[in-house]
């Protein structure tokens, strides 16, 4: 069978059956005949790159290369028999059509990424159970991968960033999850004095805002945060209060959104707020309740919010607010979805997207270790260190270098122009704001002093003069905003059941509290993985779901006894 000639982007190939024997020859401008499968026995050249490895349930077989038609048709078998799936990612989009053609029953099973189609990795990504994930094994056909060594590098390094995202994501999950869901029921009987974020959407229009951060370089900044507060609507992060309020600035809003106990500290002998008056605490259902207690001002509750496939997803026991009915309400709109990318910083950027500021400057973004510094010096962690930890032996310096020492870093351009030391955390959220911003073009400007440099973000020298301060005018409509509608008599039944069964633990618990899922959910996964441990672990996991509801009885019911 004469073989078929293809013109492609990276060779001319030469591809079909000869002898029986599959063959492909690419044609380049310096190597003619290069063969992209073994000339002679293509199939025990597969057999023996595949070695011992095998396909299973969960298991992915990354392919760079598409025309080891022989590896491809091996995989797609074991897949077919055993589970697992198959990623090709090919250069040439000619190459890979001809193949198509030439044995569409391999391609209908496996999924290949082109050039053309990077784009939809994330998405593809996102698919994956990595609860259930086995692992994944990247095949290499060398041949295919001297044509364009950089797409492929790159191509994988972009897969395995994301996939680590993906795990990074379910290792947050299974660390915080409880603590989310115990957070967010914690908050019921604070719920009636709060109102929902979505009040303050649509409220900036024909102002401007200031997002404030605690990177390095904030303490530059503050003397001209200070001169232009009448004229900017000031939008912190929680970290960030304690550096403002030292400063004599007080900002408009502060948002809090992690759910750890040190949180409070954020905000320790500080004012905590007074009804009627700035600053307007935004807290996330899951974050520290404890801030929410001692907060004496004006409050909004919010959902961190994803939408991956158009679902929304929020945060482990902010669905069982909205299952219960606690909240009544449009989800989604009551008491307001907030998108996130991990951090603070990013949460605040898409409230203050949702409230329509004209203008939005960013300021102490730094997503660097500016001067090798963690933090801007006024928060917390700069108190604790100068009032125990250092000494004349181990200065401030010392401890910021212990803990960069500690991270992954990498080296990137600084707003100034000289090198600076981010590392992969900060550049994925660097990467949230790039994204972020194409959906608010010219509306976002960086007026950070120095950082990591922010695609999407016009840097400024300073902060504008001209920008009509509407601080008054906001706040005078968000306090004509109603208060959440709280459901009290779903909520007194629930704590009714809550007492009812910490006095009864049995298997339907699980079935009448949705959010036990989250509990011990990591003995569950082990337990799936080592059906040997099984019983072992799901017993643990029965005694800590036990214990959690007997420390959420103690938190709502017994309080509201002594009342």
């Amino acid at each position: 069978m004469a073989l078929a000639a293809v013109a492609g982007k990276l060779a001319c190939y030469h591809i079909g059956y000869a002898g029986g024997r599959f063959t492909v020859l690419a044609d380049t401008e310096k190597l003619k005949g290069l063969p992209l499968v073994s000339l002679r026995d293509p199939q025990r050249e597969a057999e023996r790159r595949l070695g011992s490895f095998r396909m299973r349930p969960g298991m992915l077989a990354v392919v760079l290369g598409a025309a080891h038609l022989p590896l491809l048709e091996l995989l797609v078998a074991q897949s077919q028999a055993k589970g697992g799936w198959v990623l090709v990612f090919e250069a040439d989009s000619a190459l890979y059509h001809e193949l198509k053609k030439l044995r569409p029953d391999i391609f209908e099973e496996v999924i290949v990424l082109l050039p053309e189609n990077m784009a939809v990795m994330a998405e593809l990504v996102e698919k994956i159970d990595v609860e259930n994930f086995a692992g994944y094994r990247t095949l290499e056909n060398a041949a295919s991968v001297t044509l364009a060594r950089t797409f492929y590098r790159q191509a994988l390094t972009e897969f395995k960033k994301k996939l680590a995202s993906r795990f990074s994501d379910l290792f947050t999950r299974l660390e915080f999850e409880e603590r989310w869901v115990f957070n967010s029921l914690s908050k019921l009987p604070e719920l009636a004095r709060m109102r929902p974020v979505s009040a303050l959407f649509g409220l900036g229009r024909g102002a401007a805002a200031l997002l404030v951060s605690t990177g390095p370089s904030l303490r530059h900044s503050l003397p001209e945060i200070r001169h232009h507060s009448g004229h900017y609507f000031i939008a912190c992060a929680d970290s960030a209060y304690r550096v403002l309020v030292r400063a004599g600035i007080v900002p408009q809003l502060v948002l809090t959104l992690d759910s750890q106990a040190f949180t409070a500290k954020h905000f320790a002998l500080l004012p905590r707020g007074k009804k009627g008056h700035y600053p307007i605490l935004v807290c996330d259902a899951v974050s520290n309740p404890q801030v929410v207690r001692g907060w004496q001002g004006e409050l909004c509750l919010s959902f961190t919010a994803q939408f991956p496939d158009e679902r929304r997803v929020v945060s482990p026991g902010c669905d069982f607010l909205e299952e219960q009915g606690f909240i009544t309400g449009p989800a989604g709109l009551i008491p307001g979805d907030l998108q996130s990318g991990g951090s603070v910083a990013t949460s605040l950027l898409d409230l203050l997207r949702l409230m329509e500021f004209d203008a939005i400057y960013l300021v102490g973004q730094d997503l660097a270790y500016t001067w090798r510094e963690i933090h801007a010096m006024g928060t917390h962690h700069s108190d604790e260190w100068l009032s125990r930890a250092s000494n004349r032996l181990q200065p401030l310096e010392t401890i910021n270098e212990k803990i960069l020492r500690r991270r992954h870093t990498q080296r990137a351009k600084s707003l100034s122009g000289r090198p600076i030391v981010t590392d992969y955390i900060l550049s994925l959220y660097r990467d949230w704001f790039t994204n972020a911003l194409q959906l608010l073009p010219n509306k976002i400007f960086n007026a950070t002093y120095d950082g990591l440099e922010i695609p999407g973000a016009a840097p400024v020298a300073e902060l504008p003069h001209n920008h009509e301060g509407k601080n008054s005018t906001i706040l005078e409509a968000f306090l004509k905003q109603p208060t959440l509608p709280v459901s009290t008599t779903r909520i007194s039944n629930f704590l009714q059941r809550l007492e009812a069964v910490t006095h009864d633990f049995s298997e339907q618990a699980g079935q009448e509290f949705s959010f036990l899922h989250y509990v011990g959910r990591r003995f569950a996964l082990r337990a799936q993985r080592s059906p040997q441990l099984a019983e072992r672990l799901l017993a643990k996991r029965r005694q800590r779901q036990q214990h959690f509801l007997r420390r959420l009885a103690v938190k709502l019911v017994r309080p509201r006894q002594h009342h």
